[in-house]
């Protein structure tokens, strides 16, 4: 019976928003003024502008004028793309020159430097550490690690003891002055 009455229910609260809706529409028909016949208006006639010779001209080629400059941006496109392609071509060529000439240039110091290591080791230590201790620091460090260790240590003794400690801790890694006052 409980199912009875919810359905029962259903069905008045259902008519009676029915109704509202039909006495709202009603109303709000019942208030609306009625329309007034419209009377037809008519603009005054404006005189037409005649268009010039060269608004007209410009009015019929304006679309080959559009596909004219999509050609011709088209044109400089395809030849920037060439000059860019010549440009690349030629500094790869360049390129491939510089590798050349590098690796010539390292053939060359790593000949030298076999030669100036050998003549350094044939040296007296005393003569090696004043010739090490005037020259650059990177070439003496790379000079003394190409030595045996016995020839290096010779030469390193005879230096004085503030730039034998400097090209050995270089030779460590060390050169960073932070690092060295650290160690």
């Amino acid at each position: 019976m409980s199912k009875f009455v919810a359905e029962c229910r259903k069905a008045g609260v259902l008519t009676c928003l029915a109704v509202q809706l039909i006495c709202a529409g009603s109303a709000a028909q019942a208030q609306m003024p009625p329309e007034k016949p419209r009377e037809a208006t008519v603009a005054p006639a404006q005189p037409a502008i005649p268009y010039r010779d060269s608004q007209l001209y410009c009015k019929n080629i304006a679309e080959e004028a559009s596909d004219a400059r999509i050609q011709w941006q088209t044109w400089k496109m395809i030849a920037l793309e060439g000059r860019l392609q010549a440009r690349i071509a030629e500094l790869q060529r360049k390129e491939r020159e510089f590798e050349a000439w590098v690796e010539r240039r390292e053939q060359l110091l790593e000949q030298v430097e076999d030669q100036v290591v050998s003549i350094i080791g044939r040296m007296r230590p005393t003569a090696a550490a004043e010739q090490l201790s005037t020259t650059e620091e990177e070439a003496a460090v790379g000079v003394l690690l190409k030595l045996k260790a016995r020839v290096a240590s010779a030469i390193l003794d005879e230096m004085e003891p503030a730039r034998a400690a400097q090209l050995t801790q270089t030779m460590m890694g060390f050169t960073d002055p932070e690092i060295q006052r650290r160690f």
